[in-house]
């Protein structure tokens, strides 16, 4: 399992690579048309020399995180700050952690709408530790649901993992310690299933982001072939660096074992959350919300990819290539061309064109061409005094490193310049 030292893991996520936030995703539907003139700073410069306008409004539910499975708002609530550790209610009245945090009867847990507020509050009834693995159940002393209504349980993976599942997106999460030192905020990390390694299904940060101390017992989470959000596993440990290849005890080979205290983890209409009967690709499976209002999915495969079905005009498996060429309708940036899928119709946008950056923007719910709202300052960022100032996807962000005890200055190439010692 590893030594001591590894065990108390939790999130360091973009600001590991020099970035500490997301620009928000919009919430709308139906379709808005720009004003030309509105997006082209420079009036001598005609707008249609940038390329194709976007819009076509994208759904989201209007926060970064998550940001590769379709979980609802109610379901980033079902992730649990223990103080120290990190976990995941998994039914109404049972949570998932890891057995080496050492969660007693009364320990304190809790849970709430606000990442950096965790203020609705359980006492841990029940502990239940797994005989052989690093993992352990916790009985809470009421419902979530009499303390938090709006809080949906994200149910175990049932569907046994194999190794064509190396490459697909996971998405972890947890309370844990920051790269600057402070904890008690949860946040995700989306990063690829590196493989397996005997109880563990292993997902590698990349040098970029990943999971660090104080989020053991935080969950990996995956999309079920029914294209529901399913708990994976818990973490139990992982790189030091926290930007490494982090372990995670598997729940989907002890399923008998969970439901013999939890009961049969039984999914009724899951619902749609942000996605609509177009759908979208996540990786090469195809979701989509069904005539019942409910999710479904198919597992792309055999010469198929997720891409544009003309027939179905929809995000669906497809045989032969896919005329978006991989790009889905949220898009993305290719250099500082904005490169986005309408509809079948691969769509670009030069925005140095026109004088504008490539960003994810929430009025669009894609990425697009706007005005640098960083004002010429980048990812590597600047020290402004003792603050430490850059941009990250479009956003402005900022940290007081006098108030934490630390001064402003360069790190490395990688991180640019922010808080240090």
């Amino acid at each position: 399992m590893g030594p001591p030292s590894l065990f108390l893991f939790a999130l360091c996520v973009a600001a590991c690579s020099g970035s500490s936030g997301v620009a928000d995703g919009g919430a709308g539907d139906g379709s808005i048309t720009f004003d030309d003139a509105a997006l082209t700073p420079d009036a001598g410069t005609p707008s249609n020399m940038c390329g194709d306008v976007r819009t076509t409004r994208l759904v989201y539910f209007g926060t970064p995180e998550p940001t590769e499975l379709p979980m609802s708002p109610g379901q980033t609530m079902a992730v649990v700050a223990f103080g120290g550790c990190s976990g995941t209610f998994i039914t109404d009245e049972w949570v998932l952690t890891a057995e080496h945090c050492g969660i007693r009867v009364g320990r304190e847990l809790c849970v709430g709408p606000e990442p950096a507020n965790p203020n609705v509050c359980f006492r841990a009834a029940e502990v239940i530790a797994h005989p052989e693995v690093d993992m352990a159940l916790v009985r809470v002393d009421a419902p979530a649901s009499t303390r938090i209504p709006e809080l949906i349980p994200i149910p175990i993976m049932t569907e046994v993992i194999d190794e064509s599942w190396i490459g697909r997106i996971a998405e972890a999460s947890g309370y844990g310690t920051q790269e600057d030192g402070s904890s008690g905020e949860r946040e995700f990390t989306a990063e690829p299933i590196d493989g397996f390694e005997g109880p563990f299904v292993v997902i590698n940060g990349m040098g970029e982001r990943g999971v660090c101390f104080g989020d053991s017992g935080g969950p990996v989470m995956v999309l079920a072939s029914d294209a529901t959000v399913r708990v994976l596993g818990d973490l139990s440990y992982g790189d030091p660096s926290c930007v490494g290849r982090d372990r995670y005890t598997r729940v989907d080979r002890v399923v008998d074992w969970v439901e013999s205290y939890t009961g049969p983890t039984v999914i009724e209409g899951a619902p749609c959350g942000r996605i609509n009967p177009i759908g979208e690709c996540s990786g090469a499976t195809a979701i989509w919300c069904d005539a019942s209002d409910e999710l479904a999915s198919e597992r792309c495969g055999d010469g198929t990819t997720c891409g544009w079905d003309s027939a179905a005009s929809a995000y669906r498996c497809i045989s032969g290539a896919d005329p978006c060429e991989g790009v889905n309708a949220e898009g993305e940036c290719q250099g500082n061309t904005a490169v986005w899928c309408d509809q079948g119709t691969l769509r670009r946008r030069d925005c140095g064109m026109c004088g504008e950056v490539c960003q994810n923007l929430s009025e669009v719910g894609g990425y697009y061409c706007g005005a640098d709202p960083c004002d010429g300052i980048d990812y590597q960022g600047e020290c402004q005094g003792d603050t430490a100032v850059w941009c990250d996807e479009g956003v402005l962000n900022s940290r007081d490193c006098g108030a934490r005890g630390l001064r402003c200055d360069y790190v490395n190439d990688r991180i640019g310049n922010f808080c240090t010692r």
